[in-house]
């Protein structure tokens, strides 16, 4: 018994430096963290809206060492806490409204700000409707006045005469409507409220007024038969819920609907067609949006798109970002450090910055969103020259930057960019997008030029490719790409025989004595 006391303990050094090779070898597995401790991390907060697409940029940066922290707490929580220091950037649909602003001014902790585009999309409401035989309905269409009558309970019934009109030939199982609005201060419904304000004003008007919330209206008001739920996760939950959620309808960005693989009402636009909010979809209307020279969007001509393929209810989520420059620059800038974020910040979170421009911006449509067009990729990248300690910013080409609306050369680097004046100009910039009219063609528009390595062409697809496609992109963020495994066993068996060779040599010559 006691020859073998010192193999065992030999066994479980053994053991403890399989288990510490693992954890070096796979860190994702054993919960070990990849960041690189000489970068800080970043905490950031806001809009539910965009998460999916901010979480899966996270993950991408994760893999180069950076550790970037964010909590999908509502667009209002996150202004409000960038407003009181409490995070290092913020992520909203709208920008700050006039009492948040009337405390930034007025705060005695210096807190400026720019606001960037991150990526594009799509309001959609999304359902959960069953046609008599069972089968899941995907082909309800709504106009604006229907969507703001359902969400202002004066629509309670699928059976009800303008839905039906809406919606000829279509039988709906489900009677009992219910509308699913979010509880929390939300840049969706900020969004939604902007879009009823605009196209169904009789109907949103009178609500809002009874109920004390004008567009953009952040908190909507619960009413009679409605169901609350605390973000866009929270709502898409409950409508894709068959149990509770039959016959429910809510308001998100596509990618939750698309993520579940449940189906999204087509919208009514202005040429009279019904579009779904595809990333083509979605760029198409995009281009009438007009820019303020700090980057806010005026949507209103994007509501009225003439293009038959135009999704009405589309927009811009945002990025609250510190400033440090002159007014001259940007008219929310200072020159004064920002309290709380230094250099080695500032290089983190311009690092990824240029990342979401760039290369982040061909994970847009397969996650629900649209890419940013050029003259935003360089509007984002000027943004990056106003942190404190930035890294440098790549041109705005292709070669340097892989946005796929960039790859035909398209550099948005002069009359594209936005206004250095108050006056709002176009947001078209995006010249590379390409403009057709189905729901098939690519995002990039197919020229016959050779595709430069890497490039992303896009292809828009249904809601089952769709749900494929974020899976994928879901699995790969979870994980680092794996390594070979061959150095790992080869380092296992260097260990094996370092361990093991000495007491297997050491028990022969035992046994040697002992016969002798």
């Amino acid at each position: 018994m006691v020859a073998l006391a010192s193999p065992m303990r030999i066994a479980g050094w053994f053991v403890a430096l399989l288990l510490a090779v693992l954890a070096v070898a796979n860190p994702i597995a054993f919960g070990t963290r990849i960041a690189d401790a000489s970068y800080p991390s970043l905490l950031g907060a806001g809009s539910t809206w965009v998460s999916i697409a901010l979480d899966q940029w996270r993950a991408d940066i994760a893999h180069q060492g950076f550790l970037i922290n964010y909590k999908a707490n509502g667009s209002s929580a996150g202004r409000n806490l960038y407003i009181n220091g409490g995070v290092d950037f913020a992520a909203s649909e709208i920008p700050f409204q006039p009492d948040e602003l009337n405390e930034l001014n007025n705060s005695s902790i210096p807190r400026h700000w720019q606001y960037i585009p991150d990526v594009a999309g799509g309001t959609s409401l999304m359902y959960n409707l069953h046609a008599p035989s069972g089968n899941r309905i995907t082909t309800l269409r709504l106009d604006a006045d229907s969507a703001a009558k359902i969400f202002t309970g004066r629509i309670t019934s699928w059976a009800d005469p303008e839905i039906v009109a809406l919606n000829p030939g279509l039988h709906i199982r489900e009677t009992r409507m219910i509308p699913v609005i979010r509880s929390d201060g939300s840049g969706t419904s900020a969004q939604f409220s902007l879009y009823l304000a605009d196209q169904a004003p009789g109907v949103w008007g009178a609500f809002a007024s009874a109920q004390g919330c004008p567009a953009p209206c952040s908190l909507w008001p619960p009413f009679n038969g409605s169901i609350n739920a605390n973000g866009s996760d929270s709502v898409a939950n409950f409508v894709a819920n068959d149990v509770l959620g039959s016959g429910a309808i809510g308001y998100v960005e596509a990618g939750y609907a698309y993520g579940r693989g449940f189906p999204v009402a087509s919208l009514h636009n202005a040429s009279n067609n019904y579009t779904q909010p595809t990333s083509q979809n979605v760029a198409t209307a995009l281009t009438h949006a007009t820019l303020y020279s700090d980057l806010t969007q005026n949507l209103t001509q994007v509501y009225r798109a003439p293009e038959s393929n135009a999704y009405p209810m589309s927009s811009y989520s945002y990025m609250i970002l510190p400033c440090v420059a002159p007014p001259t620059a940007s008219p929310t800038c200072s020159t004064a450090p920002v309290p709380n974020f230094d250099a080695g910040k500032g290089f983190v979170l311009g690092t990824w910055i240029i990342y979401i421009a760039c290369a982040g911006q061909r994970e847009a449509a397969p996650l629900g969103y649209s890419p940013l067009p050029p003259n935003l990729v360089k509007a984002d990248l000027d943004a990056v020259n106003r942190l404190p300690g930035h890294p440098p910013t790549p041109p705005v080409d292709y070669n340097h930057c892989p946005n796929p609306t960039l790859y035909r050369g398209g550099g948005g680097s002069s009359s594209s960019g936005p206004a250095s004046s108050n006056a709002p100009t176009t947001s078209n910039g995006s010249t590379s997008v390409a403009p057709g009219t189905g729901n098939t063609t690519g995002v990039i528009a197919d020229t016959g030029q050779a595709v430069p390595p890497g490039a992303a062409r896009v292809t828009l697809a249904g809601s089952a490719a769709r749900t494929r496609l974020l899976n994928t992109a879901l699995a790969a963020a979870a994980g680092a790409d794996g390594p070979s495994h061959r150095p790992l066993w080869i380092a296992l068996l260097v260990l094996l025989l370092v361990v093991f060779t000495p007491a297997v040599i050491g028990m022969a010559r035992r046994r040697r004595k002992g016969s002798g």
